[in-house]
């Protein structure tokens, strides 16, 4: 009799234990399988960025300017003073300074556009060249191009109007590349002009690509104003 009750006893025991060890052993199972996940997962967002769902384009500014002087510390003429402008004891092409600012607000690269044959910087001389230039539809030659162009999503192009146009070099520009499926949006400096029309011919250059219509323009004797000028720009067009 009391030989039954302690056999009954002991199979009620290992019945509890191999119950235990079960629980305790599929639990463990579950559990090491979501750390595993966990860590595979923080590993695919390490390695492979766009998995998070954000992308960051990457943007080049552009842009030709042409200061007639480079001297801070001279009694400018009236040109040289609407050519340029002086920040931090630097002499800045209008349009340069511009393009600065857009680079420092958006974190692009920068790239001067620079003839192959130094442009003069007598105010008569260059008046009388651009002219020249455009009436000829001349292409003049950059120095240098952009390797890495293919690279870039957004495009800043910068350039001040000449006889109500963009200067001819800017053409040369548009014809080296290829911008498909990128977008371009221009900005430009003028002596009274505004954006002269350019934004439609750039539009008509570049039928691949997607043409910011809300282009940035200044005039010279605003330049001061850039840098709260350009950011307000830069936010009503999301960049």
């Amino acid at each position: 009799m009391h030989k039954k009750v302690m056999i009954g006893m002991i199979s009620f025991v290992i019945v509890i234990l191999a119950g235990a060890s079960f629980y305790f052993y599929s639990n463990r199972d579950t559990a090491l399988s979501k750390e595993e996940k966990t860590r595979n997962e923080e590993t695919i967002t390490e390695d492979n960025p766009s998995t998070t769902g954000s992308h960051n384009k990457k943007s080049l500014i552009v842009y030709f300017s042409v200061p007639e002087t480079d001297d801070p510390n001279k009694e400018m003429t009236t040109e040289e003073e609407n050519s340029a402008i002086v920040v931090e004891g630097e002499v800045l092409g209008n349009t340069q300074y511009a393009a600065m600012l857009i680079a420092e607000n958006t974190g692009g690269d920068l790239y001067r556009i620079e003839p192959e044959t130094p442009y003069t910087t007598n105010h008569e001389e260059l008046v009388a060249l651009a002219r020249e230039e455009q009436n000829e539809d001349a292409r003049p030659k950059i120095k240098t191009t952009i390797g890495n162009f293919d690279d870039y999503d957004v495009i800043y192009v910068g350039y001040p109007i000449w006889w109500s146009d963009m200067p001819q070099i800017m053409y040369t520009f548009f014809e080296l590349y290829d911008f498909s499926g990128k977008t371009v949006i221009p900005f430009s400096t003028h002596g009274g002009s505004g954006l002269a029309g350019t934004v439609t011919t750039i539009q008509n250059k570049l039928r691949s690509a997607i043409v910011e219509t809300n282009a940035f323009t200044m005039s010279r004797d605003d330049m001061e104003q850039a840098p709260g000028e350009i950011q307000a720009w830069l936010d009503s067009i999301g960049k």
